[in-house]
């Protein structure tokens, strides 16, 4: 029976030793929801006025692609300058997990952001998107969906003009 109990304990410690112990970015905005430094907004897919908006049907069926969108940022002030050095390292690792795959990475006027994804290329189930300024702070966006398609989702980027993203002005309003 003793040894029915070692084995057992055995095991447990061994399977509580090999579980990951990363953070993931979902457990990453759940821990951080509701941190009074961060602007954390959650978009489910129904506030995106898909039927006011006269878009193609290509673009309906992209957006309908998308099933939320998580919004969290840090707006940086004197008082946070170690909390945003280190939730950039903090986010930085987190993505830099292998299962993200690097779209592209751009840079001007002094914000730096990353675009990744997961899924395979031609249908995407989640698109990433980190970027940080070091006198403004930072931003983390996901989009998750359903087998969204890159090319679908470049060309819907380009007419987000015609959408009332007035919520999303209002948040990059927050960081002037």
């Amino acid at each position: 029976m003793k040894n029915i109990f070692k084995v057992l304990g055995a095991i447990g410690i061994l399977s509580i030793m090999s579980c990951n112990s990363e953070t993931s970015l979902q457990q990453y905005f759940v821990d951080h929801q509701n941190d009074n430094a961060f602007i954390a907004v959650d978009i489910p897919s129904s506030l995106l006025d898909k039927n006011e908006v006269d878009l193609s049907q290509d673009e309906k069926e992209t957006l309908e692609s998308i099933k939320k969108v998580n919004f969290l940022a840090l707006k940086l002030n004197d008082d946070l300058q170690s909390k945003y050095e280190e939730e950039s390292e903090a986010i930085n690792a987190i993505l830099s997990n292998e299962k993200y795959e690097t779209l592209m990475r751009v840079g001007s006027n002094g914000t730096k952001a990353v675009i990744k994804f997961l899924g395979d290329e031609d249908e995407i189930d989640e698109v990433i998107v980190f970027a940080k300024h070091d006198e403004k702070g930072l931003a983390l966006v996901r989009v998750l969906g359903n087998n969204m398609k890159p090319e679908k989702i470049a060309k819907l980027v380009k007419t987000a003009e015609k959408m009332d993203l007035s919520a999303f002005k209002q948040i990059a309003d927050s960081f002037d």
